[in-house]
C-alpha cells in the first residue's frame, strides 16, 4: 500500500472522530433542558385540588374569577403551559419557556432567561405589556403555589395567586 493511499484510509475515522467532537461540544454548549421543577408529576385529577383567585381591573368593572382547575404540563423541549380553569367558564393559558431554575417567567426577558411566551383568556391572545409570572415549587405539598401579575395593552390586569397547582405529565 502506498503512502498515499495510507492517508486515504484513515481520512474516514478522522472525520467521524471530528463529527463526534463537534456533535459534543454543541451539546456541550446548547441551551441546557431544565425540566427539572423539584416536583414530581401528577395525575390530572389533582387539578381539581388547585385554589385561588384572578382579580381582572383596569378594563371596566373589576372582575374576580375563581380558580376551579389549574395545572402545569410540559409542551415540547422546553415550553409548558400553565392553564387556568375557572368556575364561570373562563379560562386563562400562559405558555412559558422554562430555561433556568429561577421561579420567575417575564414577557420582556432577556435571551436565555425564562420566558413568559405568550397568554391566552378564553380565545384571545393578549397583548402584554411586561409582565411576569412566578411559580414557586412547593416540594412540601408536590405541587406550585403560583404568583400573576399581567398586563394587558387593551384587554386590562389579570393579577392573582393560586395554590396546590399539580404538574401534569405530558
Amino acid at each position: 500500500m502506498t503512502t498515499t493511499m495510507k492517508k486515504l484510509s484513515i481520512m474516514p475515522t478522522i472525520l467521524l472522530t471530528m463529527l463526534c467532537w463537534v456533535s459534543c461540544k454543541k451539546k456541550e454548549t446548547a441551551a441546557p433542558t431544565t425540566t427539572n421543577w423539584t416536583i414530581s408529576a401528577s395525575d390530572l385529577a389533582e387539578a381539581n385540588q388547585a385554589n385561588g383567585d384572578i382579580t381582572k381591573q383596569n378594563d371596566g368593572p373589576l372582575v374576580k374569577y375563581q380558580v376551579s382547575t389549574a395545572y402545569i404540563q410540559p409542551l415540547s423541549g422546553n415550553t409548558h403551559v400553565f392553564k387556568l380553569y375557572f368556575t364561570s367558564q373562563d379560562s386563562l393559558t400562559c405558555y412559558v419557556e422554562k430555561l433556568t431554575q429561577d421561579f420567575n417567567y417575564h414577557s420582556d426577558a432577556a435571551s436565555g432567561q425564562n420566558k413568559l411566551a405568550m397568554v391566552v383568556f378564553n380565545q384571545d391572545t393578549l397583548q402584554l405589556k411586561s409582565s411576569a409570572i412566578s411559580i414557586q415549587p412547593r416540594t412540601d405539598q408536590n405541587k406550585f403555589h403560583t404568583v400573576s401579575n399581567l398586563h394587558s395593552q387593551s384587554k386590562g390586569d389579570y393579577n392573582g395567586t393560586v395554590n396546590e397547582v399539580p404538574l401534569i405529565g405530558q
